[in-house]
């Protein structure tokens, strides 16, 4: 569009953009320097050459905040999420449109390959005409976008977004002359077609996304209170083959199975996290299941170690296990992995806020930065898990609790394996369920285990035990967790990441999405020398051990090295950023380079400014004593038959561009043309000829060198 916005409309834009990405503070300056173009009378007189200029410092600025969001811990696969800071990428372009004596920048501008054609053109001599566009409503429509990357709130971006397009529309219809009705039916139109199409979309979405088809599994979509399973689905889970958390053991053993979260209630393949307050424990959480920190330790000085037990525990100074891994810093509430016999953990901020629920499942809110780091410390059981209810009741008990509709089949596999024999015990029967899924059952991530079969009234987990016997550790750990329900042990489910692979460090342990992964936890009692019954909460894993081989295969090539070298970089140096010694290093260096190119680009355009005059903003101004005749008002259409009239051009001399052909029909047109052009002249400059009868002469030749100049044809050079 080549027609600049109203004003305050580019304004209103950005306003309505920081208020749905929560940068109104940076969103309010930026929108007074764009408007105050209508009130500052300072230009500049930009060149070609300053508006290829102003768009590489565009691209520079998206090249500095890709480069800042990598050091602040951004992947570079979400490089793309950057897309809502493009009002702030597109300033520099904006500000030399606005406030440049140009309405207009060439579209070469923004192409090396278009700019070298219109060079080379230049240089043999060829006649140029570039394509220009005022970047207004470009600037605008790229604000708008924005919003749609970052906001949350659809209703209000809906309605913000209608008013503005409602505004861009109506300034449009204006000064193209239309009526306002046609602006009133294409906002209508428009605004039914827009909601419609969210409507659909919206559909479309919910439709894929609950069907079947590739499931992905990656840390990010864990919640410390659901897990949606993929039971029922069908088609081949793709897992995430980067690393997503780290883990050196400083001392001891290495935990094979580290613990994201717990559950404890299913139904309909969703595992839920559900907390039944007991005379116990009644005081220490809250409703939801959680407690912070009640107490807190430092160790040398300014380290924060943290525990969530009244009783201190004896904790060594260095911690047998340090974990680096990747958070969402914009998630409420992440969980953060831990091992089975987790104690404490510690190094993180001391402004970090934790939570844990009762059943061990660690979560962090709100981090600082995407990349955290921690230490833990273990001990011989975890200090975190309250023990299973004392009621037999399965409805107060939930680690007992078998969904009705999973019942029926459970029932029958455990009368299968005798797992109702009283004398059997707890690792009797697990025995027994891992042998079971050895001999019979086969590992895939290929699902072909269908939701629901109506006619033998089956559910997907029935289906697995009864006749697929196919499934990956989701089937397994839910079967599992069901079945030892049902034989009156408790059970819950849990999902976290399997340790098995060696990192680049001799005492490191890489874990990746190919390595999450899901199974039971089961209390296990054990008599006390004392005669008295004691039990404590165990990781038992029945998922067949081929599993972590097939997904072995899938990273032993050398582009998956190189991405992991390259993430490991990145996460390496945010960390080294983000400690107290080396945040002013960073944030020095960074602003010493931002204030030179400041001052360098702040220099450049004070150095070229013009103030706005009446002369620059209209070049051409009739004098107020120059008569004015008839024969003028004939230019714009002698204009499309002869082109416009250069600059410097008498009009009478211009007019005569008529009269070039050959053409026979002109000979009518000159008998009119030549009296017309001296009767002009004689008025323009001669006072003695300014008669009123004379003007009135002037006109009707006017009137019939109108028809004679509409039938001549068009010559333009």
């Amino acid at each position: 569009m080549s027609t600049s916005p109203p004003r305050l409309l580019a304004g209103l834009a950005l306003l309505y953009w920081g208020y749905l990405t929560g940068h109104m503070s940076a969103a309010l300056p930026v929108a007074i320097l764009l408007e105050s173009r209508w009130v500052v009378n300072i230009r500049w007189d930009f060149k070609y050459e300053s508006y290829i200029r102003a768009w590489n410092l565009c691209i520079l600025c998206a090249v500095i905040i890709a480069m800042f969001s990598w050091i602040d811990g951004m992947r570079i696969g979400k490089l793309h999420t950057l897309f809502v800071w493009a009002p702030f990428i597109l300033l520099p372009l904006e500000l030399a449109q606005r406030f440049g004596t140009a309405n207009h920048i060439p579209l070469s501008t923004f192409s090396i390959f278009a700019r070298r054609k219109m060079l080379q053109d230049i240089k043999e001599g060829r006649k140029i005409s570039p394509r220009v566009l005022n970047t207004g409503y470009l600037y605008i429509t790229m604000a708008i976008l924005a919003t749609a990357k970052a906001s949350r709130h659809d209703l209000y971006h809906y309605i913000g977004l209608s008013l503005l397009i409602g505004i861009c529309l109506y300034a449009y219809t204006r000064k193209s002359g239309h009526r306002r009705w046609a602006w009133a039916t294409a906002f209508i139109l428009l605004l039914t077609l827009s909601w419609l199409g969210q409507w659909g979309m919206y559909k479309i979405s919910r439709y894929y996304r609950g069907g079947g088809g590739t499931q992905i599994m990656h840390n990010q979509s864990i919640s410390s209170t659901q897990s949606r399973t993929s039971i029922g689905r069908l088609g081949r889970i793709k897992l995430n083959p980067n690393i997503l958390w780290r883990m050196t053991v400083h001392y001891g053993g290495v935990p094979r199975l580290i613990r994201a979260a717990t559950y404890n209630q299913y139904s309909k393949a969703i595992w839920t996290y559900s907390y039944v307050a007991s005379d116990d424990s009644k005081n220490e959480y809250e409703d939801s299941g959680y407690r912070t920190n009640p107490s807190a330790a430092a160790i040398e000085g300014e380290r924060d170690i943290r525990w969530f037990t009244i009783a201190s525990p004896q904790l060594p100074d260095i911690a047998p296990l340090t974990i680096i891994g990747e958070v969402d810093a914009k998630v409420d509430e992440h969980p953060l992995p831990v091992p089975s016999r987790f104690l404490a953990i510690g190094d993180l901020d001391e402004e970090t806020y934790l939570e844990c629920n009762s059943m061990g499942t660690i979560r962090i809110a709100n981090p600082n930065y995407n990349i955290v780091e921690y230490a833990v410390w273990e001990g011989d059981f975890s200090n975190t898990e309250e023990p299973p209810a004392n009621e037999a009741t399965p409805k107060l008990n939930l680690d007992l609790q078998i969904p009705p509709a999973e019942a029926d089949g459970i029932k029958r596999i455990c009368q299968k394996l005798n797992l109702y024999d009283q004398t059997l015990s707890t690792q009797a029967k697990i025995t027994v369920l891992r042998d079971f899924f050895m001999d019979h059952f086969k590992y895939s991530t290929h699902l072909t285990t269908s939701r629901f079969d109506r006619g033998k009234r089956q559910t997907s987990v029935s289906l697995f035990l009864e006749k697929s016997r196919t499934g990956h550790c989701e089937y397994f750990a839910t079967a599992t967790t069901l079945l030892l329900r049902e034989a009156g042990i408790p059970a819950r489910y849990c999902i976290g990441y399997a340790v098995h692979e060696k990192g680049g460090d001799e005492n490191e342990w890489v874990m990746r999405g190919l390595h999450a992964h899901a199974w039971s936890r089961v209390w296990m009692e054990q008599p006390n020398p004392g005669g008295q019954t004691a039990g404590k909460w165990v990781d038992v894993d029945l998922t067949p051990p081929s599993w972590q081989a097939m997904e072995a295969a899938n990273t032993d090539h050398w582009r998956q090295r190189l991405a992991d070298r390259w993430q490991l970089l990145s996460e390496d140096f945010l960390i080294w950023r983000t400690r107290e010694d080396n945040k002013n290093r960073v944030y020095t260096v960074v602003a010493v380079i931002l204030s030179f190119i400041a001052i360098w680009v702040s220099w450049r355009l004070w150095s070229s400014r013009q103030r706005k005059t009446e002369a620059a903003l209209n070049p051409y101004q009739r004098p107020k004593n120059a008569p004015y005749t008839s024969l003028h008002k004939l230019e714009p259409l002698v204009a499309k038959k002869i082109g416009r009239r250069p600059t410097g051009t008498p009009m009478c001399e211009w007019l005569h561009g008529l009269l070039k052909s050959s053409d026979p029909s002109l000979e009518n047109l000159e008998k009119t043309l030549l009296p017309a052009i001296t009767l002009h002249s004689a008025l323009r400059f001669d006072p003695a000829a300014q008669q009123p009868e004379k003007y009135e002469e002037l006109d009707q030749l006017s009137i019939t060198l109108r028809q004679q100049i509409k039938k001549c044809p068009t010559y333009k050079k």
